[in-house]
């Protein structure tokens, strides 16, 4: 059960253990100054807080008379101290200024130590300074200097200034339950966690929670029978009702919190559970931490599992829809990642052996199209092995057959031929053999008559031919026929599945190196170039050659191709640091490419079904996923030179990239354009642009802009164009100068730049280096409105490649908001200017570093906001603030502990701040950090810059070193499909923490 833990947290019905009278559980130490008032409720509140009734009530001091009014309680206090097991220090202008705070602080750093020490933050500003790894004193303005002073590593704290600004009502605020878990978890022992006394916290409101709907219940019968005030009997009872599904969300929301770590496919369910029934701030953390816990966090990597028993796969081959394995214990495996965890059949023999012949790396691994028969071969012989129902008479699950000198083993799609290739070292020859599997137990295949004859005559064989090849391959074809290599003679031959006679003439000749599709129809090559890795496809049937990119990340060492698939649309390159999938499909131009990394020390890997691919490491099996259109945009070789690490000192950092995103509305299909600072463009899917030979512009960095889902515009500083249409040619665009450059001005102005191109809803929007703005219709046939800057002539903005998110648009392009070097924010009103009105400037705010819009939207409390900018200040501050009206902006997080605004996501309205190498991501509404995500998983050494990361249509899209990084999504509703797929099966009642119940429509039914 997964709630056994929630359980232990519930409230029983022995007698209330009373709090220890000799100790204290806190010393609570303040600034009369500061939270006189606050400190004493919020005392109040931690007290009640966790009262069981199995454990002690806490014992927290704290001092209501003061120091400052009367010093000679210092003595006092000093027993307090002595007689405390936590400090909790209410950090705050006041406190820092506080000499009775300080020397409160000081004595516990001298006799405790700060591992003892809780911060609880109720004003002011703590900033830890990452580059020199200390407290920065100056931007710090809430701790004493003792704590300044000592502090060698960056404090936790928790944050309480939400709750003290709303005063009355911080008992109300979605915080409060966090914040008080945070601080009771440490008083209750170093194994408790924050979500076990938030779990055990919502399940008491849970349970008060039916009391409620009795009395209300009760309420309404008797108001019913008076026959008066029944609207507000039933709005109250709607009230009740809401709370207990928000409690109902909050547990399951907590408990996947607490469960995560031993048990994530449960988390996942319980998340998309908890969000279903309610979308807060608490029940999305929940969902965003399972979504987003694996590390490092690949945006492919659905799950890892482990395999039962503490056994390593030592092999795993592809099934229909998983996998089957052998370990080196000598079990066998079969995992279907849509049914549950794997199954492992124990062996009753030595650990499997090698296989012999020259260019064997080891064992092999067969199975049945749903993995109920799988077969392992060394060279002592074969292991068979059957999952799932036995046949009528059945025994045995697993029999070992010997057959010295066995070299290849294949199963039969439907499970019922058993196919085996061994090498006979008395006479010479190499032999294969059928055995028919069909309603048989497997202890029947070998006898136990006449000791003395070869193995092989002890197999009960269907049929046995010789065969010229020392074969290293086995599989079966679709037509009742099996394809035997060998892959070191480079020869295939094609034979009955019936009677093993050649069904083929003639062999079949195969590239040398190659590696067979499982069904051994094609074999595929891989050639590496200083800046590229290319994938060569033959097919054996016809001798046709198909050839695709596949483009390794430079920091990735050797690759080696391991696995191309039977429809031949995917081909598989291992290296020391990952996988590389790519689609290699014959009769598109479109190909792909997924970078797989999240396990380390990969082992053998597999390309399973059409969208998976699966490998076993360590004990586990990991699962990718590369449906969809997703993939990664690889880089260029051109723009990957820069990239190449210097002999000495650190590597050079390699170009920044623009990025330009259109989602056809009706088919909702994405195009992605990456515009690299060195002048390479490239198309998702489609390659690198090739500009004119003889364009002066070749080089020259370009700023992307889509005209439609096939028309991709490249716009030069200059204001010159090209375009392509639905492929990489790009011609120039003749007469687009002319449409803005009444604009740019023909006269060498220093605002003739181009520094940003935007594509509104219906339009295009140039900035210049002055904030000028030229709006065009998409058509490109109008002459562009051009609204000059409101800074005059003085060049203030730089290009996107050096100076991003200092221009934002709102999407349907009625707003633009323009952040210059050394001025205030300003927001242009484009309607405005379309209507060639001349005041259409607003100053809304300081100078700031970043500017970032959201479009108006609903929410559950609100169903109108507004227009909102979110702004990174020059103080490291992120704020938000309406795009109209007098609104002063509100702070969203604390100044200095983050840095850069790395991108905003509209639709699940998260702010995305670099914190090293992670993203951190912040709900907009609340301010509240829900989660963070790895992003050096592909740039060992190098910081992510604010340039580095983009929000577009859903997804965010990260530069690395290897190109662009698509696959992250983050709306509430992809998350939840994600989970889904990620948990591999539908939730069950016995998942359920106690006081939730399963609906009849779980949100993961599969």
């Amino acid at each position: 059960m997964t709630d056994r833990r929630v359980r232990g947290l519930l409230p029983t019905a022995r007698a209330a253990v009373a709090p220890r009278t000799d100790r204290y559980d806190a010393f609570l130490s303040y600034s009369r100054d500061s939270d006189g008032e606050f400190a004493p409720a919020f005392h109040a509140q931690l007290l009640d807080f966790d009262r069981r009734d199995d454990v002690p009530h806490l014992n927290i001091f704290l001092d209501r008379t003061g120091l400052a009014n009367n010093p000679s309680l210092w003595d006092s206090i000093e027993r307090k101290l002595e007689h405390s097991d936590y400090l909790i220090l209410f950090a705050s202008e006041g406190a820092a200024s506080s000499h009775f705070v300080a020397k409160e602080v000081a004595w516990w750093l001298d006799h405790r130590g700060p591992e003892t020490l809780l911060v609880a933050l109720t004003s002011g500003r703590i900033v830890w300074d990452q580059k020199a790894n200390e407290i920065d004193a100056i931007s710090t303005t809430a701790l004493p200097a003792p704590l300044v002073e000592r502090i060698d590593h960056e404090p936790k704290w928790t944050d309480l200034t939400r709750l003290r600004q709303r005063r009355r009502f911080w008992r109300h605020h979605p915080d409060r339950a966090t914040a008080l878990a945070e601080l009771v978890a440490p008083l209750r022992g170093p194994d408790v966690s924050t979500e076990e006394i938030l779990s055990a916290h919502i399940a008491r409101q849970s349970s008060a929670g039916l009391w409620s709907r009795l009395t209300i219940a009760a309420l309404v019968v008797l108001l019913i029978a008076a026959g008066t005030a029944f609207g507000y009997a039933l709005w109250e009872a709607n009230r009740a009702n809401e709370a207990v599904n928000a409690n109902a969300a909050h547990l399951l929301g907590a408990t996947s919190h607490v469960v995560h770590q031993d048990d994530p496919a449960t988390a996942q369910l319980l998340a998309v559970e908890a969000v279903r029934r309610l979308r807060d701030g608490q029940t999305r953390t929940a969902l965003f931490n399972a979504v987003t816990a694996n590390e490092p966090a690949d945006p492919y990597l659905l799950r890892t599992v482990d395999v039962p028993e503490e056994t390593e796969l030592a092999d795993i081959a592809p099934t229909g829809s998983g996998v089957v394995g052998r370990t080196d214990t000598g079990d066998l495996v079969r995992w279907n990642p849509d049914e549950g965890a794997p199954e492992v059949l124990r062996g009753d023999r030595t650990p499997f052996g090698t296989v012999a012949g020259p260019g064997r790396a080891g064992s092999v691994v067969a199975g049945s199209a749903d993995g109920t028969v799988v077969a392992a071969v060394d060279d002592l012989g074969v292991t068979v092995g059957r999952f799932g129902q036995l046949p009528e008479g059945g025994t045995s699950r697993q029999t070992h057959l010997d057959l010295p000198g066995a070299t290849a083993v294949a199963v039969t799609p439907e499970g019922d031929t058993l196919l085996v290739a061994w090498h006979d070292d008395v006479t010479g020859r190499n032999r294969i053999g059928s055995i028919g599997l069909a309603g048989r137990d497997l202890a029947l295949l070998e006898s136990d008559d006449g000791a003395e004859r070869p193995p092989e005559q002890r197999l009960a064989f269907r049929s046995k031919v010789d065969t010229d090849l020392a074969v290293t391959s086995l599989a079966v074809g679709s037509s009742r026929t099996v394809a035997v290599a060998d892959a070191a003679a480079g020869t295939l031959e094609i034979r009955s599945l019936d009677s093993l006679d050649l069904a083929r003439p003639e062999p079949v000749d195969l590239p040398e190196g190659a590696v067979p599709s499982p069904s051994l129809t094609d074999w595929a090559t891989l050639g590496a170039e200083p800046d590229s890795t290319t994938v060569t496809v033959h097919h054996w049937a016809d001798g046709s050659v198909r050839t695709a990119d596949c483009p390794v990340p430079r920091a990735w060492t050797n690759p080696e191709i391991v696995a191309i698939d039977d429809a031949t649309t995917r081909a598989l390159v291992a290296t020391d640091d990952g996988l590389v999938a790519c689609e290699i499909s014959g009769g598109a131009a479109v190909h792909r490419t997924w970078h797989l990394s999240g396990i380390r020390h990969t082992g053998p890997p597999v390309l399973v079904g059409i969208d998976r691919v699966a490998a076993a490491s360590d004990g586990r099996i990991a699962l990718w996923s590369t449906a969809g259109t997703h993939g990664d945009v690889p880089l260029p070789g051109a723009a990957g030179a820069a990239t190449v690490p210097r002999e000495s000192g650190p590597p050079s950092p390699g170009p920044t990239a623009v990025l330009a995103t259109y989602r056809d509305e009706s088919t909702q299909e994405a195009s992605t354009a990456v515009s690299w600072s060195d002048g390479t463009v490239t198309i998702h899917g489609l390659g690198t642009v090739d500009l004119p030979a003889d364009s002066k512009d070749v080089g020259r960095p370009l700023l992307p802009v889509w005209l439609d889902r096939d028309r991709l515009l490249l716009i030069t500083p200059d204001g010159n164009a090209y375009r392509t249409d639905g492929g990489t040619a790009a011609g120039h665009e003749p007469g687009f100068r002319d449409l803005v450059g009444p604009g740019l001005g023909q006269d060498g102005s220093a605002c003739a730049t181009i520094v940003s191109a935007q594509r509104t809803r219906d339009d295009v929007l140039l900035v210049d280096a002055c904030s000028g703005l030229h709006l065009l219709d998409a058509g490109l046939e109008e002459r562009a409105v051009h609204a000059p800057g409101p800074l005059g002539d003085t060049p203030r903005l730089g290009s996107e490649w050096a100076e991003p998110g200092r221009v934002a648009v709102a999407d349907d392009g009625s707003q633009v908001a323009v952040a210059p070097r050394d001025f205030s924010l300003r927001v242009a009103d484009l309607g405005a200017a379309a209507r060639g009105e001349t005041g259409v400037w607003t100053v809304r705010g300081s100078s700031v570093v970043q500017v970032h819009m959201i479009g108006a939207r609903s929410s559950a409390e609100d169903t109108s906001l507004p227009d909102q900018l979110v702004t990174l200040g020059l103080d490291s501050t992120v704020r938000l603030r309406t795009v109209d009206g007098p609104d002063e902006p509100k702070g969203l997080d604390l100044a200095g502990t983050y840095g850069d605004v790395m991108a905003v996501l509209p639709g699940p309205d998260l702010v995305a701040r670099n914190q090293g190498p992670a993203l951190a991501f912040f709900d907009i509404g609340t301010g509240q950090k829900v989660g963070e995500l790895a992003t050096r998983l592909y740039s060992p050494g190098g910081d992510v810059a604010p340039g580095a990361v983009h929000a577009a249509d859903g997804q965010l899209l990260v530069v690395q070193d290897h190109g662009v990084t698509t696959g992250w999504t983050f709306s509430d509703d992809q998350m939840i499909a994600r989970a889904c797929a990620m948990a591999g099966r539908a939730p069950t009642a016995d998942d359920m923490p106690e006081g939730v119940t399963l609906g009849d429509t779980p949100a993961c039914s599969t």
